[in-house]
C-alpha cells in the first residue's frame, strides 16, 4: 500500500516538474495506491512516469517494488528523469495514448528489460502519464547476444531463405507459425499455409490474390514501424481478443532491395492460461488471508477468555491451544505473501520460535534461542505438519525444561540430508527424565504427525550431560 508521505511525494514532483493540474495529480494519486498489489501479483518493478514541462523527458512519481522477489535498480528511482533513446517504449505509449507491450528497454542501471507500459488518463480522456511494468531480461539477451550473428549472415541467410522457398516451398508449409517475407514498402512477395491462414481470417484476400497486398491493410496491428527498421523487432500484438507474437527481421542485400522476414506466432492460448494462473494464483493468495484472519481471530477470543480469567491449572492449556492455532495461522501468513502453494520454513521457524518464547508461561527465566535453518521450502500441508511439531517441542522445552532456572538455551536446526529433511531442536534444560509422565499430549501429536502426515521418525533422548535432544525426519515430498 502506498503511504502517505508516498502520495505527498506524488504532488509535489507534479506540482514542481510537470505540467499537471492538481485534478491530474490527484489522478496519478489514485492510480499510485494499486502499485505495490500490481508489483507483487506481476513479480515486476512497477513505475508511473510523468511528463516534464518545457522538457521531452518524463519523470518517474511513483514506484514499488515485488516483495517476494529482489528489485531491479539499487537505489529508489523516484524523482529521476527518463530519456527516450533508453526506453523509447515509454515515450510512444505517451504520445500515442495507446498501449506498448513487450517492449525491451535499458535502465539508467544498464540492465535490460521488458516493459509493458499502460497510458494513465484523466476525467477529459488525455494522457497525463503512464504505468510501467518492468521485469529483468539481462540473461535472455546475454545469450541472444552469445547466438546473433544476424548481422554478419543477415544476406547469406536472406538468399537460403529464398533458396528454400524456391526448391523446397513443402518446407515453409510445415512450419506451425505465419512467415511472410515482405519488399521494403510493406507489401507481401510470400508466405506459407500458415500465414495464409491468418490472411484469409483477417481479410477477404485468398491464397490466389494475396501477394501484392499492404500488409497494413491485411494485417490492421502492423504499422509502418514494424518493417520501417534496419534490424530486428520483436513486440506483443493484441488484437480482437487475440494475442501474437510479431518478429520482423531485415534481410539486407547488397545493391538489391531490402526484405523483410515477418513471423507471427499466435499466443493466445499461452496468455489465457498465464491469466488464469494470476487469477488462481490471487484466489489462493485471499484464501490463505481469509484463513489467516479467521484463526487470529479464534486466537482473540482465547486471549479475551484468559483475561477475564481462567483457572490456574487450565491457564497452561489455553497458552498451548493458543499457540498452536498462532503457529497454523503463520503458515497461512506466508502462504497469502506468496500465492503458491509452497512455503519458506526459514520464515515460519523464525517467528514461531520467537513467538512461543514470547509468550513462554514464566517470566523469570531469560532463553536465548539459535537458529540454523536452511531455506528450504514445504508444501502447504507439510509446513502446517512442521509448524505444529516444532511448537510442541519448543513449548515441551520451556514448560519442562526450565523450572527453576533464570537462564536457558534452545537451539533450533532445520536442514536437508540427501533425501530427507530433519529437524532438531535441544535445549539445556532439566532433561527428558525429569519430566512428568502425565502429561503426554503434546509429544503425542508430535509422534502422530511425524508419522502419519509426513511419513518420517521421531526421537527424543536426555543427554548425558543435561538437557533434551528432539529430532524429527522426514522424506522430501515434491509437489506432482
Amino acid at each position: 500500500m502506498i503511504q502517505t508521505k508516498e502520495i505527498e511525494c506524488i504532488y509535489r514532483l507534479c506540482e514542481e516538474y510537470t505540467p499537471l493540474s492538481m485534478e491530474d495529480a490527484q489522478v496519478i494519486a489514485d492510480k499510485s495506491k494499486s502499485l505495490q498489489m500490481i508489483a507483487d501479483v506481476s513479480q515486476a518493478n512497477v513505475f508511473i512516469d510523468c511528463p516534464v514541462k518545457g522538457d521531452n523527458t518524463l519523470i518517474v512519481v511513483a514506484e514499488a517494488v515485488p516483495t517476494t522477489t529482489h528489485s531491479l535498480y539499487k537505489e529508489n528511482v523516484v524523482g529521476k528523469r527518463v530519456l527516450e533513446s533508453y526506453e523509447p517504449g515509454v515515450f510512444r505509449a505517451y504520445r500515442t495514448g495507446k498501449p506498448a507491450l513487450m517492449n525491451r528497454a535499458l535502465t539508467q542501471e544498464g540492465q535490460h528489460v521488458k516493459q509493458n507500459v499502460i497510458p494513465l488518463k484523466n476525467h477529459d480522456g488525455h494522457t497525463i502519464g503512464v504505468l510501467i511494468l518492468e521485469q529483468d531480461i539481462t540473461r535472455q539477451v546475454k545469450h541472444e547476444n552469445e547466438l546473433a550473428l544476424l548481422s554478419e549472415t543477415a544476406e547469406e541467410f536472406s538468399r537460403t531463405f529464398w533458396d528454400l522457398i524456391m526448391k523446397e516451398r513443402s518446407i515453409p508449409d510445415v512450419i506451425e507459425e505465419a512467415l511472410l517475407l515482405l519488399r521494403e514498402d510493406g507489401r507481401i512477395l510470400y508466405a506459407n499455409n500458415f500465414a495464409i491462414g491468418l490472411i484469409e481470417s483477417h481479410s477477404e484476400l485468398t491464397r490466389e490474390n494475396y501477394t501484392g497486398q499492404s500488409i497494413e491493410h491485411v494485417f490492421p496491428f502492423i504499422n509502418e514501424s514494424d518493417y520501417l527498421h534496419n534490424g530486428v523487432i520483436q513486440r506483443e500484438v493484441h488484437y480482437k481478443e487475440m494475442v501474437y507474437i510479431l518478429r520482423s527481421i531485415c534481410l539486407e542485400q547488397k545493391e538489391k532491395e531490402r526484405r523483410l522476414l515477418l513471423y507471427l506466432r499466435d499466443v493466445t492460448d499461452l496468455r489465457n492460461k498465464e491469466r488464469q494462473l494470476m487469477v488462481k494464483s490471487a484466489v489462493i493468495q485471499e484464501i490463505h488471508h481469509r484463513v489467516k484472519n479467521n484463526l487470529q481471530t479464534v486466537a482473540g477470543l482465547l486471549r479475551l477468555q484468559m483475561r477475564r480469567g481462567v483457572p490456574d491449572e487450565a491457564k497452561v492449556l489455553y497458552q498451548e491451544s493458543l499457540n498452536r492455532i498462532i503457529s497454523i495461522a503463520t503458515v497461512h501468513e506466508v502462504l497469502s505473501y506468496s500465492g503458491i502453494e509452497e512455503v519458506d520454513m526459514n520464515q515460519v521457524i523464525e517467528k514461531i520460535s520467537k513467538m512461543l518464547v514470547y509468550n513462554m508461561p514464566s517470566e523469570e527465566c531469560s532463553i536465548d534461542v539459535n537458529m540454523e535453518v536452511e531455506s528450504i521450502k514445504l508444501l502447504s500441508n507439510q509446513a502446517v505438519s512442521l509448524a505444529l511439531i516444532l511448537t510442541e517441542l519448543v513449548q515441551n522445552s520451556l514448560k519442562h525444561g526450565f523450572t527453576e532456572r533464570s537462564k536457558g538455551r534452545i537451539d533450533v536446526k532445520f536442514y536437508a540430508d540427501g533425501e530427507r529433511l530433519h529437524l532438531h531442536v535441544e535445549d539445556d534444560g532439566t532433561g527428558f527424565k525429569a519430566q512428568s509422565e502425565t502429561n503426554q499430549l503434546g509429544l503425542e501429536i508430535v509422534r502422530n504427525l511425524t508419522q502419519f502426515d509426513l511419513y518420517g521418525a521421531f526421537t527424543i533422548f536426555q543427554k548425558d550431560e543435561g538437557g533434551t535432544i528432539a529430532h524429527v525426519s522426514f522424506p522430501i515430498t515434491k509437489e506432482d
